[in-house]
């Protein structure tokens, strides 16, 4: 049994171009080990025709966020139209929240939820023998596509400790690739969140549980990385919400002298609330964290569910700016933005020192609360825009002017301007002066230093451009 696992390419509209090792593919690989597996990783190699003909496998999957359904579900066509005899299956995101949107006749299987252990189960049924559709948590493409016949569905394994290790060996050859990041590594502790974010549905992927690995196994991980790994970053929605387990995980890789640096996920009233353990984790090495602050007003915040507030996000950066930790600081723009909004959301990230901002357009995914109170009222519907970077909702600004906003927000942000503005405090007054003034965000500018905002610049000029102009080649539903 020949098993071929793709991660699509990366969909041509987006903006960002980001490549990590498909960290979702290498624990579905690990589970099915025994077999003939490989990762097939079209952001990296083009060819599928070629690879088809060379592996010949029996069954090829495939995983699809929402802004990849169009491109995986062409992909998928490709396969079958190479050999029909080939079983394709689709699972992720967004085939767990919206099934429907591939019952089509080149897709044989859909895949509900975590597939860690029901994609053995189909493989080893198919490999060996039974009752298919025995197979819990997964859907049947029947009748040429014109109906899916669902299984049972069953919780889902929540012992993230009974998962093997991720097959990194299959992706490996990707690693030394000059667009793959070579030096970094993805893992995953935790699945799941506690909260109820509007704009997310990670906690409904997990039927609103919140469930962790043991630190032990967490260090084994570690250990077992290559050298050459120098960053781990943590792909959890929520790392350190258990605050035992996240103690005793930054002194265990202080323990066994783990000299990595660890960027990881938190929210702000975490780091309120337990400063000493941010301290501890600085220690262990973890230099960066990413923080979703979402929006600089109240009234953003609770249209979000976010549960926090303006006074717990700014005492957060406080915090992480003393600790000298690097901020990831995650925005939403909201498509209701008027002029002075994008103005504000300006002024908070400069009056704050904050040198890494991502502002995300606010999306409403499918499986999302959001996306619930919104489906009726969709300026664009093809997938291929659910990005973060377009707006798939109407905009309170002419559509030219709401980028043209948001383009300049990223130019603003990430100015030389503001660089030397900053570095002239810092070469003129000490941190100590700084305490109690404002100007005390200066002295931490989230690791940015020149050079690398020259890299910057000219890494994104085209990306720029393309962002500015993106109202040009939307496909904006007429009312």
């Amino acid at each position: 049994m020949k098993i071929l696992l793709i991660k699509p390419p990366l969909n041509p509209k987006l903006i960002s171009t980001k490549r990590y090792e498909p960290l979702g593919l290498e624990y579905i690989a690990a589970a099915v080990s025994e077999y003939e597996v490989d990762i097939f990783d079209m952001r990296i190699e083009k060819n599928l025709m070629k690879k088809l003909r060379t592996f010949r496998p029996d069954v090829v999957g495939a995983t699809a966020y929402t802004c990849n359904v169009n491109t995986v579900k062409r992909i998928l066509k490709e396969v079958k139209l190479y050999d029909n005899n080939i079983k394709t299956v689709i699972g992720g995101h967004h085939a767990t929240f919206v099934p429907q949107d591939f019952a089509e006749p080149f897709i044989d299987t859909i895949f509900i939820g975590y597939a860690d252990q029901t994609f053995k189960d189909y493989i080893d049924i198919i490999a060996n023998g039974g009752d298919i559709k025995s197979v819990n948590n997964v859907g049947f493409v029947e009748n040429g596509g014109r109906g899916i016949f669902f299984t049972e569905q069953r919780p889902v394994n929540v012992d993230l400790d009974s998962l093997p290790m991720p097959a990194r060996n299959l992706t490996q050859k990707y690693r030394y690739h000059n667009s793959y990041k070579k030096k970094v590594a993805l893992l995953m502790s935790s699945r799941g969140c506690p909260f109820r974010c509007t704009f997310c549905a990670c906690w409904k992927l997990m039927k609103g549980k919140y469930v962790t690995r043991n630190v032990e196994s967490i260090i084994d991980e570690l250990k077992s990385l290559p050298e050459s790994v120098g960053i781990i970053c943590f792909s959890d929605d929520n790392t350190i919400q258990d605050i035992k387990r996240a103690w005793k995980l930054s002194e265990m890789i202080k323990k066994h002298n783990i000299k990595k640096k660890f960027v990881m996920y938190a929210r702000a009233d975490t780091i309120v609330k337990h400063p000493d353990l941010l301290k501890s984790l600085k220690e262990a090495g973890f230099d960066s964290l990413t923080v979703g602050f979402e929006s600089y007003k109240e009234e953003g915040l609770k249209k979000l569910n976010k549960r926090t507030s303006v006074e717990i996000n700014n005492e957060a950066i406080r915090i992480l700016k003393k600790l000298d930790i690097h901020i990831h600081a995650q925005f939403i723009v909201d498509p209701e933005f008027s002029l002075e909004n994008f103005e504000e959301l300006f002024q908070y990230v400069w009056d704050k020192c904050l040198f890494s901002p991502v502002f995300a357009v606010l999306t409403p995914l499918p499986g999302t609360e959001l996306f619930k109170e919104t489906s009726q009222h969709l300026a664009i519907k093809d997938y291929d825009f659910y990005d973060f970077a377009h707006s798939v909702l109407p905009t309170k600004l002419e559509r030219d002017e709401f980028y043209k906003q948001l383009a300049a927000l990223y130019k603003k942000s990430y100015s030389f301007q503001r660089f030397f503005h900053y570095k002239k405090i810092r070469s003129q007054k000490s941190l100590q002066s700084l305490e109690n003034s404002p100007d005390f965000y200066a002295f931490n500018t989230d690791g940015m230093t020149f050079f690398k905002l020259v890299l910057v610049h000219i890494f994104t000029i085209f990306q720029f451009l393309k962002f500015k102009n993106a109202y040009k080649s939307e496909p904006v539903v007429q009312e």
